[in-house]
């Protein structure tokens, strides 16, 4: 299984994630079959990670210059069985560029969350994305024609027909339509969950990167129970 943490910067939350995970996981008898990486959606490549995760890292017996960031791309989000991000943002992000990774991704805290009303919310949920994305599918075939007129318009233009934009536009708002109602509930659903966000430490106290690398490591220790649970091994 591969496992990918996501944050801002990968400096802070997913750096510590990482290491963290990977020292559970051994712990538990599943270092070989989960391997563990991390990135940002505006990382910096070969960043270190941050003076207070790695004093965090430090703390837990585990090498604070060992890390260096990587900027999350399309590539790794291909690798990735799982993508566990540490906000609700992250989330977002990636999923604007890579709808295909919608039953993959998750918050980190959502998909340890094992309250049974949360649990009811996020399975109604699943159902809604599951309906707009047939519902797509769905307008995507009844649209072939469309687009693949459109699309040897552009080429034999060599891509100066300047109305292709306008009408592709026009489409990708007829797509947006066509799940609407499902959107629209989605939002009404997502208003009734707690916070899943884990709060950024950067520029703060070591006591606040302390607080956040505690409260990481609470939702990891579920995370690997939940893993364990559903048969990774």
């Amino acid at each position: 299984m591969n496992l990918l943490f996501v944050c801002t910067g990968n400096t802070c939350r997913s750096a510590m994630a990482e290491p963290l995970m990977r020292k559970r996981l051994d712990a538990a008898g599943l270092g070989d079959a989960v391997e563990v990486r991390s990135a940002g959606i505006a990382a910096y490549a070969g960043q270190p990670a941050s003076k207070g995760a790695k004093q965090v890292l430090t703390n837990h017996g585990l090498d604070p210059d060992a890390h260096m960031a990587t900027p999350l791309d399309d590539e790794l989000v291909k690798w990735a069985d799982l993508i566990l991000t540490m906000s609700q943002s992250h989330k977002r992000a990636i999923l604007e560029r890579h709808f295909e990774a919608l039953d993959k991704t998750f918050q980190l805290k959502e998909f340890v969350d094992d309250d049974p009303e949360s649990l009811r919310i996020l399975e109604e949920m699943g159902e809604l994305q599951a309906e707009a994305q047939t519902k797509q599918a769905l307008f995507m075939a009844e649209h072939a024609d469309e687009i693949e007129s459109l699309q040897q318009r552009y080429a034999d233009s060599g891509g100066q027909d300047a109305t292709i934009d306008d009408e592709l536009a026009a489409l990708q708002e007829r797509l947006e339509a066509s799940v609407q109602q499902e959107a629209d509930q989605m939002m009404k659903l997502v208003a009734k969950l707690p916070d899943y966000d884990i709060a950024d430490p950067y520029g703060g106290t070591q006591d606040t990167y302390d607080t956040t690398g505690q409260e990481i490591g609470v939702l990891l220790d579920k995370l690997v129970v939940r893993l364990k649970e559903e048969g990774v091994e």
